[in-house]
Formats: C-alpha cells, sequence, structure tokens
C-alpha cells in the first residue's frame, strides 16, 4: 500500500459535495438536506493521502479548513456545477472524480420573476427534470476514475440495482449506494458496488471508514 501511495501523492482528484439551489422565485430555491459532511470526511482522507483536492461544493455546506493542496469552488445551481465541471475536467490532469454531490433531480419549470406574496393565495409549482450531470463527466474527462453515489430509501435489493443502473449510464467506476434510514456517522451504512467480470459489493459501516475505504480504492487503482 506504501508504494500505492507513493505512486498517487500530489496527483489531482475533484470531489463534489453538498446540496445544489433551484430558484423558485427572487428569494426562495429549491434544495434538499444534504450537509457537505461526507464531502468533507473524503477532502480530508484524500489529503491525508497525500493529494491535490480541487472541492467543488454547494454553498452553505461545510468544507475542510484551509489546506495548501486543496482548492474550493463554491456553487449553486445545477448550471453552476455543469460549467465547472466541463471547464475543470476538459482542461485534465485529475487522476479521479468523486461525485458525492447530492445534486437536484428536479427544477421549477418557470422561476417567478421578483417575490411571489403571500397575499397571492396559492402558488402551483410545476417541476421538470434536471439532466444528469454524472453521465457527462466521463465524457470530459475519460481517464479519470469516476465514483458516483445513488441514495434510495428502499430495500437493498432495490438500492443495488439502481446503483448497478447508475453504473452502466454513466460509465462509473464505483458505485456507492447508500439509505437515508441509515442514520449518521457510526451508524450510517454504505455499499461500494464495482465491477471487473462481474459486480462486486462491499458493505461499509461508519461515515470515516466509508470515506478511507473509497479513498483507499482510489489508490489501489494507481
Amino acid at each position: 500500500m506504501l508504494g500505492n501511495i507513493m505512486v498517487i501523492a500530489f496527483k489531482k482528484i475533484l470531489i463534489t459535495s453538498g446540496p445544489t439551489r433551484a430558484s423558485l422565485d427572487a428569494v426562495r430555491f429549491l434544495s434538499n438536506r444534504s450537509t457537505g459532511r461526507f464531502g468533507t470526511l473524503l477532502v480530508e482522507e484524500a489529503l491525508r493521502n497525500r493529494m491535490k483536492v480541487t472541492m467543488v461544493y454547494g454553498r452553505g455546506s461545510q468544507t475542510p479548513r484551509s489546506h495548501p493542496r486543496l482548492r474550493l469552488i463554491p456553487i449553486e445551481t445545477n448550471d453552476d456545477l455543469g460549467r465547472v465541471l466541463k471547464r475543470e475536467l476538459s482542461r485534465g490532469g485529475y487522476y479521479a472524480v468523486i461525485h458525492a454531490m447530492a445534486v437536484l433531480d428536479f427544477q421549477a419549470s418557470r422561476v417567478r420573476k421578483g417575490k411571489v406574496g403571500s397575499r397571492g393565495g396559492k402558488w402551483t409549482l410545476e417541476l421538470k427534470p434536471t439532466p444528469k450531470i454524472i453521465q457527462k463527466i466521463k465524457v470530459w474527462s475519460p481517464k479519470s476514475f469516476l465514483i458516483g453515489f445513488k441514495l434510495e430509501v428502499s430495500e437493498p435489493v432495490t438500492l443495488l440495482a439502481h446503483a448497478r443502473r447508475l453504473m452502466k449510464e454513466s460509465k462509473a467506476d464505483m458505485v456507492v449506494g447508500n439509505f437515508l434510514t441509515e442514520g449518521e456517522d457510526e451508524r450510517h451504512a454504505g455499499y461500494l458496488v464495482t465491477r471487473r467480470q462481474q459486480f462486486e459489493i462491499k458493505k461499509v459501516t461508519g461515515k470515516k471508514k466509508l470515506a478511507k475505504a473509497i479513498m483507499n480504492w482510489v489508490i489501489k487503482q494507481s
């Protein structure tokens, strides 16, 4: 393992983290519950292994302390994320991309101008699906190892089936399956789904252990 760490030292890795937002009017927006905590653990683990990290994070989410090998790029919307990823990845040089950001799957069909007043009565929102940014990452950076994430609230069989589908659609090298109901930190469980001749599945419990397991897998690819 020490030899792998020496090989990967100072290689560039990009990690996305936290939520995105979608405007409803001038002051309101849609978002989700992502805090950026797990993305921060991933960054800290990468820095511990001497990598150079670019962290693209949703505004308001948790980020690590400053570090000479860490570059922070805040974004707000899905469009912001797409522009930043295309710019960064098209330049080349990223060994791996860990796409842990909780990207919104829906946005408003129409953004209202100004602030919608509360005296106007009922406000009916129509939502439309957003483009799947993860499916573009391998187009922008074909040689980067790609790790995606899949969150579900159903049983393991469904979660793993959706993780395998995401792997095929995005050409990811690994997908991490998570349950919303697994709890936080030490009780949180994730399934690492990788592919050789067939799908390989490993369950890891605890967010710190999960972050370390993901980074160890990245290191072993060097």
